[in-house]
Protein backbone atom coordinates (compact mmCIF):
# COMPACT_ATOMS: atom_id res chain seq x y z
CA UNK A 1 0.00 0.00 0.00
CA UNK A 2 1.36 3.69 -0.90
CA UNK A 3 0.95 6.54 1.42
CA UNK A 4 -2.39 7.12 2.04
CA UNK A 5 -2.11 10.95 2.45
CA UNK A 6 -1.79 13.76 0.06
CA UNK A 7 1.63 14.45 2.71
CA UNK A 8 4.57 13.46 2.78
CA UNK A 9 6.15 11.92 6.44
CA UNK A 10 8.50 14.09 8.14
CA UNK A 11 11.89 13.61 6.96
CA UNK A 12 13.16 12.69 10.28
CA UNK A 13 10.78 9.83 10.07
CA UNK A 14 10.74 8.75 6.16
CA UNK A 15 12.99 5.85 6.34
CA UNK A 16 10.84 4.41 8.74
CA UNK A 17 7.88 4.02 8.01
CA UNK A 18 5.40 1.81 6.11
CA UNK A 19 2.06 1.85 4.86
CA UNK A 20 1.18 -1.51 4.41
CA UNK A 21 -1.27 -2.62 7.06
CA UNK A 22 -4.26 -1.04 5.96
CA UNK A 23 -6.46 -1.22 9.22
CA UNK A 24 -4.43 1.39 10.57
CA UNK A 25 -5.27 3.86 7.59
CA UNK A 26 -9.01 4.21 7.80
CA UNK A 27 -11.16 7.06 8.53
CA UNK A 28 -7.99 9.78 7.80
CA UNK A 29 -9.03 13.34 7.36
CA UNK A 30 -7.87 15.33 4.93
CA UNK A 31 -5.14 17.61 6.73
CA UNK A 32 -3.28 14.33 8.32
CA UNK A 33 -0.25 12.21 7.46
CA UNK A 34 -0.26 8.96 9.13
CA UNK A 35 2.15 5.62 9.36
CA UNK A 36 3.77 2.95 11.21
CA UNK A 37 6.63 2.35 12.26
CA UNK A 38 9.50 -0.16 11.29
CA UNK A 39 12.96 -0.31 11.96
CA UNK A 40 15.81 -0.47 9.18
CA UNK A 41 15.31 -4.71 9.22
CA UNK A 42 11.32 -4.37 8.85
CA UNK A 43 10.88 -4.86 12.83
CA UNK A 44 7.59 -3.53 13.84
CA UNK A 45 7.52 -4.71 17.73
CA UNK A 46 8.92 -1.76 20.14
CA UNK A 47 9.54 -1.03 23.24
CA UNK A 48 8.77 2.49 24.09
CA UNK A 49 10.85 4.85 25.98
CA UNK A 50 10.34 8.18 26.82
CA UNK A 51 11.38 11.58 29.15
CA UNK A 52 8.30 13.13 30.58
CA UNK A 53 5.32 12.23 32.68
CA UNK A 54 2.60 9.20 31.84
CA UNK A 55 -0.34 11.24 32.94
CA UNK A 56 -2.95 8.56 34.15
CA UNK A 57 -5.68 10.83 34.72
CA UNK A 58 -5.57 11.82 30.36
CA UNK A 59 -3.39 8.78 29.37
CA UNK A 60 -1.35 10.53 27.59
CA UNK A 61 2.26 11.46 27.75
CA UNK A 62 3.18 15.71 29.12
CA UNK A 63 6.00 17.60 29.63
CA UNK A 64 8.10 17.22 33.38
CA UNK A 65 8.73 19.79 34.76
CA UNK A 66 11.12 22.32 32.75
CA UNK A 67 11.97 18.86 30.46
CA UNK A 68 10.17 18.63 27.10
CA UNK A 69 8.51 15.35 26.21
CA UNK A 70 11.08 12.89 24.07
CA UNK A 71 9.91 9.48 22.83
CA UNK A 72 12.31 6.72 21.42
CA UNK A 73 10.96 3.47 19.47
CA UNK A 74 13.33 0.52 20.19
CA UNK A 75 12.87 -2.72 18.48
CA UNK A 76 12.95 -5.51 20.35
CA UNK A 77 15.22 -7.83 18.16
CA UNK A 78 17.69 -5.60 17.30
CA UNK A 79 17.74 -2.95 19.93
CA UNK A 80 17.98 -0.20 17.30
CA UNK A 81 16.78 3.06 18.35
CA UNK A 82 14.14 5.36 16.73
CA UNK A 83 13.60 9.30 17.74
CA UNK A 84 9.99 8.99 17.48
CA UNK A 85 8.97 12.62 18.61
CA UNK A 86 11.16 15.58 20.21
CA UNK A 87 8.88 18.45 21.27
CA UNK A 88 12.09 20.90 21.16
CA UNK A 89 12.88 19.66 17.82
CA UNK A 90 9.87 18.92 15.49
CA UNK A 91 6.84 20.57 14.79
CA UNK A 92 6.01 24.31 14.34
CA UNK A 93 6.76 25.60 17.37
CA UNK A 94 9.90 24.04 18.03
CA UNK A 95 10.97 25.10 14.43
CA UNK A 96 9.88 28.99 14.53
CA UNK A 97 8.42 29.44 18.38
CA UNK A 98 10.12 27.86 21.17
CA UNK A 99 14.15 27.35 22.43
CA UNK A 100 15.41 25.15 24.81
CA UNK A 101 18.65 25.29 26.93
CA UNK A 102 21.24 22.82 25.95
CA UNK A 103 21.94 21.90 29.57
CA UNK A 104 17.75 21.02 29.86
CA UNK A 105 17.81 18.77 26.27
CA UNK A 106 20.63 16.87 27.59
CA UNK A 107 19.80 15.84 31.05
CA UNK A 108 16.31 14.60 30.15
CA UNK A 109 18.73 11.37 28.97
CA UNK A 110 19.39 11.02 32.10
CA UNK A 111 15.29 11.35 33.26
CA UNK A 112 14.45 8.60 30.11
CA UNK A 113 12.19 5.55 31.22
CA UNK A 114 10.56 2.37 29.71
CA UNK A 115 6.88 2.74 28.71
CA UNK A 116 5.05 0.11 30.40
CA UNK A 117 1.28 0.04 29.67
CA UNK A 118 -1.53 -2.13 31.45
CA UNK A 119 1.46 -4.95 32.28
CA UNK A 120 2.45 -4.33 28.82
CA UNK A 121 6.11 -3.20 27.33
CA UNK A 122 5.82 -4.35 23.64
CA UNK A 123 4.12 -2.63 20.89
CA UNK A 124 3.36 -1.32 17.26
CA UNK A 125 3.36 2.12 16.77
CA UNK A 126 1.38 4.46 14.71
CA UNK A 127 2.77 8.01 14.24
CA UNK A 128 0.42 10.96 13.05
CA UNK A 129 0.69 14.80 12.17
CA UNK A 130 -2.05 17.25 11.30
CA UNK A 131 -1.28 20.02 8.63
CA UNK A 132 -3.07 23.11 9.12
CA UNK A 133 -1.18 25.80 8.09
CA UNK A 134 -1.27 26.28 4.25
CA UNK A 135 2.34 27.17 3.34
CA UNK A 136 1.79 27.80 0.08
CA UNK A 137 -0.66 30.47 0.55
CA UNK A 138 1.65 31.96 3.87
CA UNK A 139 5.26 31.19 2.27
CA UNK A 140 6.05 34.98 2.26
CA UNK A 141 5.76 34.97 6.22
CA UNK A 142 8.44 32.49 6.47
CA UNK A 143 11.04 34.08 4.21
CA UNK A 144 14.11 35.65 5.61
CA UNK A 145 15.65 39.14 3.90
CA UNK A 146 17.57 36.57 1.11
CA UNK A 147 13.93 34.87 0.62
CA UNK A 148 15.50 31.76 2.82
CA UNK A 149 13.16 30.21 5.09
CA UNK A 150 15.32 30.40 8.49
CA UNK A 151 14.50 28.64 11.34
CA UNK A 152 14.79 29.74 14.97
CA UNK A 153 18.23 28.20 15.25
CA UNK A 154 19.53 29.67 12.41
CA UNK A 155 19.11 26.38 9.92
CA UNK A 156 18.02 27.18 6.44
CA UNK A 157 15.72 24.82 5.05
CA UNK A 158 13.62 24.26 1.84
CA UNK A 159 10.20 24.37 1.21
CA UNK A 160 9.60 21.09 0.99
CA UNK A 161 10.86 20.40 4.68
CA UNK A 162 9.04 23.36 5.48
CA UNK A 163 5.85 21.52 4.30
CA UNK A 164 6.56 18.09 5.79
CA UNK A 165 8.43 19.24 9.06
CA UNK A 166 6.00 21.97 9.93
CA UNK A 167 3.45 20.28 10.97
CA UNK A 168 0.96 21.93 13.83
CA UNK A 169 -0.40 18.35 15.79
CA UNK A 170 1.70 15.47 16.27
CA UNK A 171 0.37 12.30 17.59
CA UNK A 172 1.09 8.75 18.16
CA UNK A 173 -0.90 5.54 18.99
CA UNK A 174 0.47 1.94 20.68
CA UNK A 175 -1.21 -1.25 20.32
CA UNK A 176 -0.81 -3.75 22.33
CA UNK A 177 -0.18 -7.64 22.04
CA UNK A 178 -3.83 -8.18 22.11
CA UNK A 179 -4.39 -5.68 19.18
CA UNK A 180 -5.62 -2.49 21.84
CA UNK A 181 -5.11 0.83 20.86
CA UNK A 182 -4.06 3.42 22.79
CA UNK A 183 -3.28 7.19 21.80
CA UNK A 184 0.14 7.93 23.61
CA UNK A 185 0.72 11.30 22.44
CA UNK A 186 -1.23 14.32 21.43
CA UNK A 187 0.39 17.57 21.06
CA UNK A 188 -0.99 20.99 19.31
CA UNK A 189 2.38 22.62 18.09
CA UNK A 190 1.37 25.73 16.38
Amino acid sequence: MKNPSTYQAPTYLSSFITYDTSRYFQEMIAIEWRGQIQSSTQGRRFKIYYCGEYAADINLLVDQDDFPVVVYAEDVETQERILLFDYAKHGYNAMFCDEYEEEVLQAREGKVQELILNGENVFEVLVYAYHNIDYDDEMEEFLNEENEIELLSGEIITENELKRNGFDFFGMDVIDSNGNRQTLVEFELA
